[in-house]
């Protein structure tokens, strides 16, 4: 439910749009303007959805200095309170041209529109999210983990008792219901599951958590961060979706089948009489079918592709399975209603809905094409004879620069402005000289 403002004790709104790196960008308005800018925007020069993350701007931008304005116009139904700041509230935005159409660089809106063709083809589409990341304490020598505790350890959830509270409810505050929240694998790291909801909803969601997480965890002191892999060891932060289809009343799940076809390795829920459906596999075959383009926007960092290698429970292998976390895509043991594909490639640097609009239509397009996903592997996927996702950011960006899938269902543009700027940022890492680096080569050469 959406926050009604002339009944609320609002003096500032934070009208919120997301550029294609996923970086939360926008205006705070007072109450008055606001109020303005529901009926006619706000501008914002059209460059700005193609900055990069040093921060600069492309040397050869689609949208230069000549270019003229966006205008980004608040969606009033994602209107939620800002808990942790007095008298604030923060709206998502869609970004169009000054005459009203959509804006090709617009990812929210991209996402309606694979929504929209999802809807067309009968499927309503459903998501939950689970959300990893990393909590830092400033020490003398420089950020350290929070803690020293490790997977699932209760003593992790006391330490981070006051956070975990502020995190609820700032989160219920603003109408998303967190599901559970546990200390994840590595020191310091911990995972939050928001609700299963619309994609858009729950892309919204997960920039809303981004931004509370940040500002909610400094005035504990500490410093939160979604960075893929932020030290040399095992941490790594990933954000899987858990997807599913439903019926235009939202009553039937399209992804359960009557009929028991899969082998679970610790058995399944309910026991007899359920399986996944063909659109189920035809989704996975489209997913795995379109899975290396994919890699470029569900791990769109350099620093992503520290977490996608084998031996850390990160997915690197393009195999599917039941309940098995060493393939790409996961079958969770609960079936009937819940049935549901895990994808667990996207990792908590993305742009939500880039990534979540680019996973449905791959899905999409395998339903339509009826794509055989092959059999599934009950067998640790790393020590398999699988294909595997690309080493790097550039190799993977190569593959979505030839999807044509992907390019016609988030747009041509838009694609190779992400392209753009992800080569960018490859070019710019590549300019640059770690320690490592120099403790490996220096003096053996």
């Amino acid at each position: 439910m959406s926050l009604q403002l002339d009944t609320a004790d609002i003096d500032w709104v934070r009208l919120v749009w997301t550029d294609l790196n996923g970086v939360a960008r926008g205006i705070s308005l007072p109450k008055a303007e606001y109020e303005h800018a529901t009926d006619e925007g706000v501008g914002f020069a059209n460059g700005v959805a193609e900055l990069t993350l040093e921060p600069g701007l492309l040397d050869d931008p689609k949208y230069g200095p000549e270019s003229g304005d966006m205008m980004a116009i608040p969606d009033t139904d994602s209107l939620k309170p800002v808990s942790w700041e007095e008298n604030t509230a923060m709206v998502f935005s869609d970004l169009t041209r000054v005459d009203g159409s959509q804006l090709d660089l617009c990812s929210r809106g991209v996402l309606k529109n694979v929504i929209a063709e999802l809807e067309a083809e009968g499927y309503t589409p459903l998501a939950g999210i689970e959300t990893e990341f990393s909590l830092m304490v400033e020490t003398e020598d420089g950020l350290e983990p929070f803690n020293t505790r490790c997977s699932y350890d209760m003593d992790a959830v006391d330490q981070a008792r006051s956070q975990f509270e502020d995190w609820r409810e700032a989160m219920a505050a603003a109408g998303y219901e967190v599901t559970g929240a546990h200390q994840e694998s590595q020191p310091g790291q911990y995972e939050v599951n928001i609700k299963y909801d619309d994609p858009l909803t729950a892309a919204d969601g997960v920039m809303f958590f981004r931004h509370m997480l940040k500002a909610v965890s400094r005035r504990h002191g500490l410093k939160a961060t979604m960075m893929p892999r932020p030290y040399s060891g095992e941490d790594a932060n990933g954000m899987h979706f858990h997807l599913s289809l439903w019926d235009s009343t939202v009553e039937e799940n399209q992804f359960a089948a009557a009929e028991n076809n899969l082998d679970f390795p610790a058995g399944q829920h309910p026991a007899e009489g359920a399986g996944i459906s063909d659109d189920a596999r035809y989704f996975i075959g489209g997913l795995l079918d379109h899975m290396k383009a994919l890699t470029a926007i569900c791990a769109p960092t350099v620093n992503s592709y520290k977490r996608l290698i084998p031996g850390i429970w990160a997915p690197s292998s393009i195999a599917w399975g039941p309940d098995n976390r060493s393939t790409v895509l996961r079958i969770p043991p609960e079936l009937g209603s819940a049935s549901r594909i895990e994808h667990r490639v996207p990792d908590t640097s993305i742009n939500p809905y880039l990534a979540m609009a680019a996973t449905l239509a791959a899905g999409l397009d395998g339903i339509k094409n009826e794509t055989d996903p092959g059999e599934p592997t009950t067998k640790n996927a790393y020590n398999e004879d699988y294909e595997t996702l690309p080493r790097t950011l550039w190799g993977a960006l190569q593959h979505l620069e030839q999807d044509e899938v992907l390019r016609d269902a988030l747009g041509d543009d838009l694609v190779t402005e992400f392209i753009k700027i992800k080569r960018d940022e490859f070019d710019r890492y590549q300019n640059h000289v770690t320690s490592w680096e120099r403790d490996e080569y220096l003096d053996e050469f």
